[in-house]
């Protein structure tokens, strides 16, 4: 289980990742990639559990959320330019992250704008088919003059977040606020970033920052499933198999080695791995079973498509075993919210 072999051979760039300081319970590493904006890595233990382990889910996400999320707050709060910001949840999953309260925590003012995107006559498990639509928008007042936007979203190919922008930019024109500073946290793809940083510097932005969980994470050919680096699961079954690599520190690569199973989704059905989720207008619950059986089916299919690649590994088969008893052991759980008996 050697990080730089691993990483050779899937494709993981740790070449053009450089130390860039502490944050509150682990480190933060520059991603050197060719945009305009700058991509920072947040390797936490909390951010190593969440990616990591599907079946944290419930409470105990919430627990570890909130965790990594005050490493970001503090990373953010050092390069803002102003504690007054308006923060954009994506809903539903944006809630989950608990940056809005890790901020809140360390004295930023918020005004909060809700939307939600929605891609009509599409299926589950695809951001991307269709055309995004904002099928709900909630807004309380908007400061005037120029402003700072801080977001929290999981953005996998970043056209959900790109069609809520462009709902806040024209809000924010027509309110009389012009956003010159973003700030950008969740599980981010490569490819997503570039399409949010593109767009916003299109709109105007000066300054775009990126706080990704862990790593730049892979983005899977169903333009949904995010990992570290494996088998690109839909083409291993379409006949056509290849592999996935993301953007990693070499340190948070052999962090995650002992427990992160190859190919896996890194965020989950990040909505649905939560206790309860923000719709716009009421609150309902995350289907965390459902999210726990996808999954294990996702953990079997991935062992057998990662068995023809040189790092697979006896080890490897210690990380799917630890997973598949955790999952099992998860489902055999009667509540996951302690709010519910």
């Amino acid at each position: 289980m050697n990080a730089r072999r691993v990483a050779e051979e899937s494709g993981v760039r740790t070449d053009i990742v450089k130390e860039a300081g502490r944050v509150d319970g682990g480190k933060a590493y520059r991603a050197l990639v060719d945009v305009q904006a700058e991509a920072f890595l947040l390797d936490t233990d909390s951010g190593l559990r969440i990616a990591s382990q599907p079946e944290l889910v419930g409470s105990e996400l919430e627990e570890e959320a909130l965790r990594a999320a005050l490493a970001a707050a503090g990373l953010i709060a050092r390069r803002a330019s102003a504690k007054r910001v308006v923060f954009l949840h994506v809903l539903r999953a944006s809630r989950g992250y608990r940056l809005h309260e890790a901020l809140s925590r360390g004295g930023f003012q918020l005004h909060e704008v809700f939307v939600r995107v929605a891609y009509p006559g599409s299926g589950a498990g695809v951001h991307d088919s269709g055309t995004a639509s904002v099928l709900l928008a909630r807004a309380g007042s908007l400061p005037k003059g120029e402003g700072v936007l801080v977001v929290s979203d999981t953005v996998a190919t970043g056209k959900t977040l790109q069609a809520a922008l462009s709902f806040l930019l024209e809000l924010a024109e027509f309110k009389g606020l012009k956003l010159v500073e973003a700030h950008i946290y969740g599980f981010i793809s490569e490819a997503g970033l570039r399409r949010v940083a593109e767009y916003l510097e299109s709109q105007g932005v000066e300054k775009v920052s990126f706080y990704a969980v862990q790593d730049l994470t892979a983005l899977s050919s169903n333009n949904y499933d995010m990992p570290l680096y494996g088998p690109d699961l839909p083409s291993h079954e379409a006949g056509e198999p290849r592999t996935l690599g993301g953007v990693a520190s070499e340190e948070t690569l052999a962090r995650m080695l002992p427990r992160y199973f190859p190919g896996m989704d890194q965020p989950g059905d990040w909505s649905e791995r939560q206790c309860v989720l923000y719709n716009g207008e009421s609150y309902e619950r995350g289907r965390i079973r459902d999210h726990l059986e996808r999954s294990l089916k996702a953990l079997e299919r991935l062992r057998e498509a990662s068995r023809a690649y040189p790092w697979y590994g006896d080890w490897l088969d210690r990380v799917y075993e630890e997973r598949r008893r955790a999952l099992l052991e998860a489902l055999e759980r009667r509540a996951y919210c302690r709010d519910t008996a």
